[in-house]
């Protein structure tokens, strides 16, 4: 018999066979346990982690609102040129006005021959007459302007209340560009709106409006205000008033802002002020009272309290007619170098972001005769005295006041409660172009805030707001660029008001307190403690995975 080799070793028993199985089961029960511990915390977990708690924003035209400077606002007018005196003259002030405005800011000038038959100019024996005649026959339009030359003319440039001016014959272009410039189209408005850097002070400094600027809306409310009704009756129809006078006005500015025009009657509020000083004169009553104009703003902070400036959530612009008692009548207001403020009888004072006040004192009559019996005492209050200087406060408001000088050059007086034509077109473009270069603003600032902070909500309202700004914005800059100004107007509001509406949505505030960096120190902490056992799982896996294919590849437990 052949006996066996003595190094060839001894075969295993099955029982160690079935140790080493189970003990290389359980560790592949065990990796694979851990592998799917992982697919599941980072295939599924931190996903849904993450989707769960990401800020939800709409996408937004970025790049777009960042181009909207690119195409910069113009305003295109359609002007008219009659001039019966010569075809040369009439050929030289067109080619000369073109050339004003070929580098103009804001203007394009669209400039049309007017013409008339030579019968039609002979039956035009006054100025009225002839801009009747051309009228009719080019109908002029918002924001259009005509120029009628008139041989009689006694100075170069007469603006009428309506779209056209005459010049005379030996008006320069120079000085009917001087005109259109200042008086018609107030560029220099224009300039303060847009920040143009040609528009500066003496000082340097940047020009900018002084009045508010429009807002869709106003509450317009007028203020009898009876300081002692124990003493004095105060009689006026102040309804009638307000429909007969601010009704009118307001209704031709509604193409910018919707008026809501209401009354009331206030008592008990008197003048919050040191002692009225007495003042000697030659009156019958030989005395009034004066008020300093520092004191004003006093007045203003006094009467607003008791106003009910909570009426509406609309801005609100007051119409204060403060009927003085008949021992304190008349007020007078007097500036600070001691000269008297005005010589009517009815005096006021405004301030162009609150309203203004008429003090419409008693008769001398009325206050003799109350002195006198020192009983009560009837006044009646004047509309024809008091609502002059209280359309010239709304004049005042709305910026409609001209008060550039220029020599030979005037303005027709205005004998009619509304506004003249050109006025309202002037203010219609000037806060239709500033309302557009506001919600263009307000857009641009609003992208920039929401692209550098990441964790602000962008929910559907506040992301249709600004898309429906943008598209109002390109759709009111075309329109203007077409000579539709009142297309134009509408659109910019609805822009302005979207924008506005974007920037102050409250649900962007949701997370402004919120940011990413406390969101992870939130939720690190209960992270951290389940992910350490599973980056430690990756080495035991690792060494398994090397136990098992080896460094050739093969599964060594075949």
């Amino acid at each position: 018999m052949e006996e066996p080799a003595k190094d060839q070793p001894a075969e295993a028993s099955p029982e160690q066979k079935n140790g080493k199985s189970s003990h290389s089961d359980e560790d592949t029960i065990h990796i694979y346990a851990t592998l799917a511990f992982i697919v599941v915390i980072i295939v599924i977990g931190v996903p849904m982690w993450w989707k769960t708690t990401e800020v939800y924003r709409v996408s937004l035209p970025y790049a777009e609102i960042e181009s909207l400077d690119a195409a910069p606002i113009k305003a295109t007018i359609r002007m008219g040129l009659f001039v019966g005196s010569s075809r040369e003259r009439r050929d030289i002030l067109a080619f000369e006005l073109r050339k004003k405005f070929e580098n103009n800011f804001v203007f394009n000038l669209e400039l049309e021959d007017f013409t008339l038959e030579p019968e039609v100019m002979k039956a035009a024996k006054t100025p009225a007459a002839l801009e009747a005649a051309i009228l009719k026959r080019y109908p002029l339009g918002l924001g259009e302007f005509v120029l009628i030359e008139w041989s009689k003319l006694g100075e170069d440039v007469l603006v009428t209340s309506e779209r056209s001016a005459f010049i005379s014959e030996s008006a320069t272009s120079l000085k009917i560009y001087q005109v259109l410039s200042s008086w018609i189209l107030q560029e220099y408005k224009l300039k303060a709106i847009l920040g143009s850097k040609d528009m500066q002070t003496t000082k340097g400094r940047q020009l900018r409006l002084n009045t508010a600027p429009m807002q869709p809306h106003y509450e317009v409310l007028i203020s009898v205000i009876n300081p002692r009704p124990d003493v004095q009756r105060v009689h006026w129809n102040a309804r009638a008033a307000a429909e007969n006078y601010i009704v009118p006005f307001l209704t031709e500015l509604s193409t910018i802002a919707n008026f809501t025009v209401k009354t009331q009657w206030a008592y008990q509020v008197e003048i919050q002020n040191s002692p009225l000083k007495q003042v000697q004169d030659d009156s019958k009553l030989r005395r009034h009272y004066a008020i300093t104009e520092d004191v004003l703003p006093h007045v203003i902070t006094s009467f607003e309290k008791k106003l009910g400036n909570q009426i509406s959530n609309d801005p609100a612009i007051h119409l204060v007619v403060y009927v003085p008692p008949c021992e304190l009548a008349p007020l007078r207001i007097y500036r600070k170098d001691g000269t008297r403020a005005s010589a009517d009888n009815v005096e006021a004072f405004t301030s162009a972001k609150w309203g203004g006040i008429v003090l419409a004192n008693p008769k001398d009559e009325t206050i003799l005769n109350w002195l006198n019996s020192s009983e009560h005492s009837e006044v009646y209050v004047s509309s024809q005295d008091v609502m002059p200087a209280m359309l010239y406060q709304l004049r005042k408001i709305f910026d409609l006041e001209n008060n550039i000088p220029l020599l030979d050059a005037s303005l027709s007086p205005l004998n009619s409660i509304e506004p003249r034509a050109w006025e309202v077109d002037n203010f219609i473009r000037a806060n239709t172009i500033y309302r557009i270069h506001s919600a263009t603003l307000t857009l641009q600032s609003l992208i920039q805030l929401l692209g550098g902070i990441e964790y602000i909500v962008i929910n559907d309202q506040v992301g249709a707001a600004i898309t429906d700004a943008y598209g109002r914005i390109t759709v009111a800059k075309r329109l203007l660029e077409e000579n539709r100004l009142g297309e134009a107007a509408a659109e910019a509001r609805e822009a302005y008001v979207s924008a506005e509406r974007a920037f102050f949505d409250p649900s962007m505030l949701a997370l402004l307190y919120f940011p990413s960096e406390q969101k992870y120190a939130i939720y690190i902490p209960l992270f951290l403690p389940i992910m350490i056992p599973v980056v430690f799982s990756f080495n035991t896996i690792s060494k398994y995975l090397r136990k098992r294919f080896g460094k050739g590849g093969k599964d060594k437990t075949e």
